[in-house]
């Protein structure tokens, strides 16, 4: 097999602003190579570097994310916004087997009136980058408690998927608030704000014509950019590995591609929560002040005691009974 020319690989220097914005060169590569490297680069750092990132917040008192809060500046939405912009630096041995790991606040003992992520309770191994994101402007202790769940993952999760998530753990989710529902977020995982790259010609004069490859990376402070681009040539390395001979390459694909487990599906719109029926606000608030909160709560029951149920008429047992049809589930049948 014919050789190429040895490729080397540095850091430049002089386009250097930090360790976490910065750019490397890759020289010097044959025709087309710098394009298929760069493009592969860019692609799997963008979407598959690792990071942790919040997926669930619950806040005491709050039952949607369309509310406000007495004594609390800023509504639900932007709270939950403003705590989806705090950074936390992604440790492998703290977030093991992607196991919800939860940080709260409670302005109880609070002294001050702007929170900001430095006043959240972490435990140990877990990282903030940016301590000095707002959350929230309280004017009275007492006024907001919240606990939020991070996990570890890749690239961007919506909170659609999310509640998915939320209603498959179930009670894993532990909280020590005593109202408020559990509200899903949207996960953003990649720590890598831009990437992009630059081709140039070596000796465009010669017959055999080489390229550089000028690699800029900016991350968002919890990751090294050098690491960034290391761990995605490492997930490229994985699965070439598989199409190629290289039992000498010191690469574990099982670092980077999961078991396939098999299990056996559960039914889970059993585990969601009676709001998504889209029931009438009568029917509801029935259902509520009697005890029922999730679609399993009513499965255990009958049409008679439903009935029973204090402010729902004929005509309400009759939408709870069509909304749960909806879904493929029945009540219990009477004796």
């Amino acid at each position: 097999m014919q050789k190429i020319a040895k490729v080397n690989y540095k850091e430049e220097k002089e386009n250097k602003h930090s360790d976490y914005f910065t750019s490397f060169v890759l020289e010097p590569l044959e025709r087309g190579f710098a394009n298929t490297l760069g493009t592969a680069l860019r692609r799997t750092i963008l979407s598959s570097v690792s990071s942790v990132a919040p997926f669930a917040v619950k806040i005491e008192n709050v039952d949607h994310e369309f509310m406000a809060l007495e004594n609390v500046e800023e509504d639900v939405v932007i709270i939950l916004n403003n705590l989806k912009k705090i950074k936390f630096i992604y440790n492998p041995e703290v977030f093991v087997d992607n196991e919800p790991i939860k940080v709260s606040f409670d302005s109880e003992k609070f002294e001050g009136t702007h929170i900001t992520a430095n006043d959240i309770k972490y435990p140990a191994g877990v990282v903030i980058v940016n301590p000095d994101q707002h959350i929230a402007t309280i004017s009275k202790k007492n006024a907001l408690k919240f606990e939020m769940f991070l996990t570890s993952g890749r690239g961007f999760v919506s909170f659609e998927d999310n509640k998915k998530i939320i209603a498959e753990k179930g009670t894993e989710l532990e909280s020590s608030l005593k109202s408020g529902i559990i509200l899903a977020v949207d996960s953003d995982f990649s720590p890598v704000l831009n990437v992009n790259f630059k081709v140039d010609e070596l000796n465009s004069a010669s017959n055999i014509i080489q390229e550089r490859l000028e690699f800029n990376v900016k991350t968002d402070g919890t990751v090294e950019a050098k690491d960034a681009i290391a761990e995605a040539a490492k997930i490229l390395i994985a699965h070439l590995k598989i199409v190629s001979n290289t039992e000498n390459l010191e690469i574990n694909e099982k670092d980077y591609f999961e078991e396939e487990k098999i299990k056996e599906e559960t039914p889970k719109d059993k585990s969601i929560d009676i709001n998504d029926l889209n029931l009438t606000v009568r029917s509801l608030n029935a259902l509520r002040r009697a005890g029922f909160k999730t679609v399993s709560d009513l499965e255990k029951i009958d049409e008679e005691e439903l009935s029973n149920v204090k402010n729902l008429g004929k005509k309400s047992v009759q939408e709870i009974i069509q909304k749960l049809q909806e879904r493929g589930i029945s009540l219990k049948k009477g004796e």
